[in-house]
C-alpha cells in the first residue's frame, strides 16, 4: 500500500504531472494527460497487477501440480520467500532514478508472494487431519486474528514513525522506511518459520511408475487437475462447481480492490501515502464488526444466501464512495468509506469460507483446496486491465473501481441462478448428516473475520 502510494507519485512526477499540495492548488478541474513510457502514470499500479496476476493465472497451476506429485515442497516455498524477501530489500532504494525497475521487480514479488502462500497453504489439510478439525478452526481464528492484528500494528509503527521522522509528505522516504522495517521482519519470521516449523514432506499424491523427467510429472499433473474439475462439474453441480466459478469472479475483484484504491484515493481524493495508511488502517478496524455480523446473517439465512448479500453489500459501497468521495467537501471523508468497506470484506471473507467448508466434499479436502487457490487466481488480472484501459483513455477513475466491483454482482447472480437448495448442497457434499456441528465449529472461523486461504488475497502492508 505505502511502496504503491510512492511509485504512483513517483511516476506522475516523471511525467511531468503535478502531485501532492501542487495538484491540491490546481484546483479540482485539473487533469494530467502526460504520459511516462507509454502509458498513463495513473495506470502504473494497475498494469503491476495485471502483470501479477497473469504471472500467477499462468504459473500456478504447474506450481500446484509440483506440490501435488513431488516433495519438493519445502524447497519450493524457500526459493519464494527468499526471492521476495531480497526483492522487498533492493526496493528499499526506490527514488526518482530507480521508480520504474521497482515497479517492475513489485510485479515479480508480487508473483513471489502468492507463489509462497499456495505453497503454504499445502500443508494444511496435514495439520489438519494431525490435530483435528474443531482444533484446527481454533488454531486458525487464532492465527487469522493474530495476522490481522499485527498487520495493524504495523501500519500503525509506520505512521508514527513517519510522524516522529517529520515526512509524512514526502512518499519516497516513507516507503523507504516501510519498505525496510518490512525487510527486517519477513528475513527473521520467513527465515525461522521455513527453517524451523515447515518440514519437508513427501508427494501428497502418488504417481503412476515409469514418470522420472519433470516434463512428465508436469504434464500427468495438469491431466489429473482436468479430470478433477470434469469431475467436479459432473459430480457437483448443486454447490461446489458453481462456488468455484463464483469465486473466480469474486476473488478477481475483491483481490484488486487494495491496489485500485491506492490510484482512486491519490488521484481523486487526494490522499497522501501517510493518508493511505491510515485509511487501510480504518479498512482492517471495520473488519472487526463485519465479521460479528457473518455468522448472524448465515444463522438466520445460509452460508449461500450470506455469501451473495455480502457482495451486493460490497458492491454498492464500493459504488457509492467511488461516485461521491471526489466530491466530498472534505479528503478524511473517505477514511468513513474505509470503514465501511472494511465492514463488508470482514462480512465477505468468513462467509465465503464457510460456503467452502460445506460445499468440500468429504475425503477430497487437499485437492479442492488447490483447486480453490487457482482459482481465486485464473482472472486476477482482468479488473486491474479494464481499469487501466479506461485510465488511458481518459475514463474518470470512478468508472474504473465501478468496473471492478461488477465482478461481485456476476458472482452472486451466478450464484443465485446455478446453485441448488443449501440442503441439496450439504447432502451433495456428504455433510448433511453433520450440518449443525460444523456450522457450530465453524463459527470459530466466521467470528476470527477471515481463514488462512485469504492470505492470497491480501496483499502485504509494505
Amino acid at each position: 500500500v505505502v511502496f504503491n502510494a510512492a511509485l504512483l507519485e513517483l511516476a506522475q512526477t516523471a511525467a511531468g504531472c503535478l502531485t501532492g499540495e501542487e495538484k491540491e492548488a490546481a484546483g479540482e478541474d485539473y487533469e494530467c494527460t502526460n504520459k511516462i513510457y507509454g502509458q498513463n502514470p495513473l495506470a502504473l499500479i494497475s498494469n503491476i497487477a495485471v502483470v501479477t496476476g497473469l504471472l500467477s493465472a499462468f504459473f500456478m497451476p504447474f506450481i500446484g501440480v509440483i506440490l501435488d506429485f513431488t516433495s519438493y515442497r519445502r524447497f519450493i516455498g524457500m526459493v519464494f520467500a527468499l526471492v521476495f524477501t531480497l526483492i522487498q530489500i533492493i526496493q528499499i532504494s526506490i527514488g526518482p532514478k530507480t521508480w520504474f525497475p521497482m515497479a517492475i521487480l513489485q510485479s515479480i514479488g508480487g508473483f513471489c508472494f502468492a507463489g509462497m502462500i499456495m505453497t503454504s497453504l499445502a500443508y494444511l489439510p496435514e495439520i489438519c487431519e494431525l490435530v483435528g478439525q474443531e482444533k484446527h478452526s481454533k488454531y486458525t481464528a487464532r492465527f487469522t486474528a493474530k495476522q490481522f492484528s499485527i498487520q495493524a500494528l504495523f501500519l500503525m509503527l509506520v505512521g508514527g514513525l513517519s510522524f516522529a521522522f517529520r515526512i509524512t509528505k514526502n512518499s519516497t522516504y516513507t516507503a523507504r522506511m516501510a519498505m525496510g522495517l518490512n525487510s527486517f521482519f519477513i528475513a527473521i519470521l520467513f527465515g525461522v518459520g521455513w527453517h524451523k516449523y515447515m518440514p519437508s514432506r513427501p508427494a501428497s499424491r502418488p504417481l503412476p511408475e515409469g514418470l522420472r523427467s519433470c516434463t512428465s510429472v508436469v504434464v500427468y499433473g495438469l491431466k489429473q487437475n482436468i479430470a478433477t474439475t470434469k469431475s467436479i462439474y459432473h459430480q457437483y453441480k448443486k454447490g461446489l462447481f458453481w462456488f468455484l466459478l463464483a469465486e473466480v469472479f469474486a476473488q478477481s475483484s475483491v483481490g484488486a480492490l487494495t491496489t485500485l484504491a491506492v490510484v482512486y484515493l491519490n488521484d481523486v481524493v487526494g490522499l497522501n501515502t501517510t493518508d493511505v495508511n491510515f485509511f487501510f488502517l480504518v479498512v482492517l478496524i471495520g473488519t472487526i464488526p463485519g465479521a460479528r455480523l457473518a455468522p448472524i446473517v448465515t444463522k438466520r439465512s445460509n452460508p449461500n444466501v450470506a455469501w451473495q448479500i455480502s457482495m451486493v453489500s460490497l458492491f454498492i459501497t464500493i459504488a457509492v464512495g467511488a461516485f461521491t468521495l471526489g466530491n466530498a467537501p472534505n479528503k478524511y471523508f473517505s477514511f468513513v468509506w474505509g470503514f465501511f468497506v472494511g465492514f463488508n470484506l470482514g462480512w465477505f471473507y468468513p462467509t465465503e469460507n464457510l460456503f467452502f467448508s460445506c460445499a468440500l466434499p468429504k475425503g477430497s479436502e487437499a485437492e479442492i483446496a488447490g483447486f480453490r487457490v487457482i482459482s481465486s487466481m485464473i482472472l486476477s488480472w482482468l479488473p486491474p486491465l479494464l481499469f487501466s484501459l479506461m485510465i488511458s483513455n481518459g475514463i474518470d477513475p470512478k468508472w474504473g473501481m465501478t468496473a471492478m466491483a461488477v465482478f461481485l454482482i456476476f458472482a452472486a447472480f451466478l450464484l443465485a441462478v446455478g446453485t441448488g437448495k443449501w440442503e441439496d448442497i450439504l447432502l451433495e457434499s456428504g455433510r448433511s448428516e453433520a450440518q449443525d456441528v460444523e456450522i457450530d465449529d465453524a463459527e470459530v472461523l466466521l467470528e476470527s473475520g477471515m481463514s488462512e486461504t485469504q492470505a492470497v488475497e491480501i496483499p502485504n502492508v509494505q
